[in-house]
């Protein structure tokens, strides 16, 4: 008595794993961070986004997987051009250029930056003990007036480079901490179309 046997070929396939990263698309998109339009409705949204829902047993929790030149591949493949602030496993786009490192001084070398980027820190939910500011390819130290804003929420402030600040983020946030990181591009890359603003 023969026995035929179904191949097996379609049947896998259909539950084959993408195996290639998801590049981020115009239609799918994470909020970026906006400071002039600021107001009650964006609080509640970065309160949505950046603080997980206890009740909830879906929510993501994101590492970082890869740091390139072009920005950052999560752990669910999601690829990320250019910046990025990651609290509590959530991830949201921050649409910053690295500090300029062949500048004379600090100051021509922060020159564009303000506390006006950090407000975010302001209304996110729980406020991390630590930010982890990764300032790009090296780490350049932040100008005192960001030091002190940083300070004044109650947020210890570690300034490294992003690949350092990357991994510090992941190991942080799988012990448990209450961490976020502004992670700074290695290059000035702009998020809506990834290519280079240099």
């Amino acid at each position: 008595m023969s026995r035929s046997i179904t191949p097996l070929r379609p049947f896998l396939s259909s539950f084959r794993p993408a195996l290639q990263p998801r590049l981020l698309s115009p239609a799918h998109h994470l909020p970026r961070f906006s400071p002039p339009t600021l107001g009650v409705s964006s609080k509640r949204l970065f309160q949505n986004i950046l603080s997980p829902n206890p009740d909830s047993t879906d929510a993501p929790n994101l590492a970082i997987n890869k740091l390139t030149a072009r920005g950052f591949i999560l752990s669910d493949n999601l690829v990320i051009p250019g910046g990025c602030i990651f609290h509590s496993g959530r991830a949201v786009l921050w649409d910053v250029d690295p500090p300029k490192t062949n500048e004379g001084t600090l100051d021509l070398m922060w020159k564009g930056w303000g506390v006006e980027r950090f407000r975010v820190f302001e209304v996110v939910v729980p406020r991390p003990e630590i930010l982890l500011f990764g300032t790009g390819q090296t780490a350049i130290p932040a100008p005192k007036a960001i030091r002190e804003y940083i300070s004044g929420l109650g947020i210890q402030l570690d300034v490294m480079d992003t690949r350092n600040a990357a991994s510090t983020y992941n190991l942080l946030a799988e012990e448990g901490r209450t961490v976020a990181a502004a992670l700074c591009p290695l290059d000035g890359i702009d998020p809506r179309t990834g290519e280079s603003r240099r």
